[in-house]
């Protein structure tokens, strides 16, 4: 088998077993079902053995997220004629290609940081770097939308290459365990900002600097064909106080984000889609998208 192996693919490999007994042998392979991060499968999956024959088993693997799998598989012989039975084991040990599609058992969390109809935000740790991890509340009759709206943001992030977007680590799909993993912003968002610093603590050059990184996100998503359709100053998070430092807040939530031309099929904004306070008047009357 490969040394590194794709996520979401299956890959093949090949067990030869033989039989050098003196009696008819049944063979069959014994693989963990239920696992949750990865699954396994053998063709064909049961064999009679004549003696001195020898049959090839396939076994194909699909991890579903970046992990290492070591495992063994059971290869259990019956003798047809004394009823005997002996089981041995065969290694799995492979590890998978760097994915967005993270290892839950990867991450450490820490403290929670942040609450919202969508689910929870922890201050975490992964691969040695401090991360947000934001745990998706799914349950009830919302179900599908909140997935579609989840599986819609992992999308965008995971295209996205710009130092004013929020960097994404990856996502856990995992229905038990969903959550998206972004870079954390020790200073929380511009709205944080606003709630806890008194005005004359903010200068005016570094309000500019906020709102000229957050353009630069923004100019960035309309060149590569994006509506975020919910900025405000929650979606802003602010990653240095310094005004030198070239980069001082990056846009994130992107649950709401759509690409233009699909936007263009319905040609008028979704309702309910944004924060009112914040919404330019053309959404607010419904118009056309120009």
């Amino acid at each position: 088998m490969a040394q590194f192996i794709s996520v979401d693919k299956e890959t093949r490999d090949l067990i030869c077993i033989g039989n050098t007994s003196k009696h008819n042998m049944k063979v069959q392979l014994s693989v963990m079902n239920g696992c949750n991060y990865y699954t396994i499968r053998s063709v064909p999956s049961l064999v009679t053995l004549h003696k001195g024959e020898a049959c090839e088993f396939e076994i194909f693997i699909t991890p579903l997220c970046s992990c290492q799998i070591n495992d063994k598989v059971a290869d259990i012989a019956l003798d047809i004629t004394s009823g005997q039975q002996t089981t041995t084991s065969v290694t799995v040990n492979v590890t998978t290609e760097k994915s967005t599609k993270l290892n839950y058992r990867k991450l450490e969390e820490s403290s929670q940081i942040g609450e919202g109809s969508f689910g929870v935000v922890y201050k975490g740790i992964f691969r040695g770097n401090t991360v947000a991890i934001k745990k998706m509340k799914i349950s009830g009759e919302q179900d599908d939308d909140l997935m579609m709206e989840f599986k819609n943001e992992v999308n965008m992030l995971d295209k996205f290459r710009s130092e004013y977007i929020v960097h994404f680590y990856g996502a856990v799909f995992i229905p038990t365990k969903l959550c998206m993993v972004t870079e954390f912003a020790q200073y929380g968002s511009l709205q944080d900002l606003i709630k806890h610093k008194n005005s004359n603590d903010v200068d005016i050059k570094f309000r500019v600097k906020i709102l000229l990184d957050a353009s630069h996100g923004i100019k960035y998503l309309h060149e590569n064909g994006i509506l975020h359709r919910d900025i405000k100053p929650d979606n802003i998070l602010v990653v240095s106080l310094n005004v030198d430092d070239k980069v001082n807040a990056k846009l994130t939530d992107f649950g709401s984000a759509r690409n233009v031309n699909l936007l263009m099929t319905n040609m008028t904004f979704t309702k309910g889609i944004g924060t009112p306070v914040y919404m330019a008047p053309e959404i607010l009357k419904k118009d056309k998208y120009k």
